[in-house]
């Protein structure tokens, strides 16, 4: 057979070029400690691969899920705690003010300590995470949960949002709880109420809490609610400030009190409840008196403040600290039950927390062992791959030195 000098010196120059080629990529292997360089060097090995490295990445975000939500239920938890403590200090309190030796003066000392509870309290509730953002707002994280009014009370902000992260491919966890559901929501001793004005009113009229009086006129009364609106002042003669109270489920005048001359701080008593109302009213502002099987824990120690600071030294007023300090134990008790159930759900999401987190760990052990047989270079195998390839890639460029030398005029 016949060899052309051209096809010669192309067999022998294709011959170095795959032989460096070999060598090159193998070089390659060993610098980099990576076996599979591309696809083409194994396509089966290389779809695994990316699949690994796609869950690891996965895996390394649900990670990062796991110590954001165990911060943030660690810190519930505290919080909570706390707050267990400020509430237990508070039935103390209201053991103590109930005992029936005690002049207003007294009272009034032991409430001042329970205006502080109750700021300490509320500094909790209005607790912020590390990211600035309250933890009892819901999905209003960066709204202050907890304001005071102009009455002294408390109104909470947030909604009832709560928040979830994935902490795995089908686990979610909560990382938190509304105050809502927490403070606002708690069962009360017995049916109750709660007063606030109209925000649409003009005047600077004011409204407190109020007590229950007659437990028996209240509970025939209840679930309505009361309407308190001022008319104009010459409604009455001589011509003054006054208001008129309705059923809010009817409209229907309740009796006797129709166009009441309104004098700035005397209570009203109705329907076996009294309260007081402050400021100068302007016609067709409204106070709303609103029937509720709940009470917040704001509420419940604004209203034992209000009580201690006001009720007097006298049968009347005695009959009506004994309700509230009953009242107050019990709504206490129950505020106590609340968080304790919501620090035990606190303490199951912990859980899950930790045993998905090492669950998540074991995998990612078993993942990078997969990962390093499949990717990794074996150098005892690849380095003497290369000490072999380095000796042919050797042999073919002196034999093509050789080779390159068969030719007649050299005889010449």
């Amino acid at each position: 057979m016949r060899i052309a000098t051209l096809q010669q010196y192309t067999t022998g120059l294709n011959a170095i070029l795959d032989n460096q080629t070999e060598v090159n990529k193998t070089q390659q292997q060993v610098s980099t400690g990576r076996r599979v360089l591309t696809p083409a060097d194994d396509p089966i090995a290389s779809t695994k691969i990316l699949q690994l490295q796609q869950d690891e990445a996965l895996r390394d975000q649900y990670e990062k899920n796991m110590t954001a939500a165990e911060n943030r239920l660690n810190l519930e938890e505290a919080t909570l705690s706390s707050v267990t403590d400020n509430l237990t200090r508070l039935k103390e309190l209201t053991v103590q003010a109930g005992g029936g030796t005690l002049t207003i003066t007294d009272r009034q000392s032991i409430a001042a300590e329970v205006y502080q509870i109750q700021e300490a309290l509320v500094d909790l509730f209005n607790t912020r995470d590390a990211n600035g953002e309250y933890i009892f707002a819901g999905f209003k994280g960066g709204t202050e949960p907890f304001v005071q009014t102009s009455t002294g009370r408390y109104e909470y902000q947030g909604d009832e949002g709560q928040r979830y992260l994935a902490i795995g491919n089908s686990t979610t966890v909560a990382t938190g709880d509304n105050g809502k559901n927490l403070f606002i929501d708690v069962k009360a001793a017995k049916d109750t109420f709660t007063t606030s004005v109209n925000p649409n009113n003009i005047g600077t009229l004011k409204v407190n809490p109020g007590f229950v009086t007659d437990e028996e006129a209240y509970g025939d009364f209840y679930p309505d609610d009361l309407i308190i609106t001022f008319n104009p002042e010459s409604a009455i003669d001589p011509a003054a400030p006054n208001y008129t109270i309705r059923r809010a489920s009817d409209n229907r005048v309740v009796e006797g009190m129709a166009n009441v001359s309104y004098v700035s701080g005397r209570d009203i008593a109705v329907a076996g409840i009294r309260l007081g109302m402050s400021g100068d009213p302007e016609p067709g502002d409204e106070v709303l008196v609103k029937s509720s099987p709940k009470q917040s824990i704001t509420d419940t120690i604004f209203r034992l403040t209000a009580g201690l600071n006001t009720l007097e030294d006298n049968p009347e007023d005695s009959a009506t600290l004994d309700i509230l300090i009953e009242d107050t134990l019990t709504n206490l008790a129950y505020a106590q039950s609340s968080v304790s159930e919501v620090v035990s759900q606190v303490g199951a999401r912990l859980n899950i927390v930790e045993n998905t987190a090492n669950l998540s760990a074991d995998v990612g052990i078993v993942n990078k062992e997969v990962l390093s047989k499949l990717s990794d270079v074996d150098f005892a195998e690849a380095v003497s791959r290369l000490s072999l390839q380095s000796y042919l890639l050797e042999a073919a460029q002196q034999s093509y030195t050789t080779i390159s030398r068969l030719s007649l005029f050299d005889q010449l």
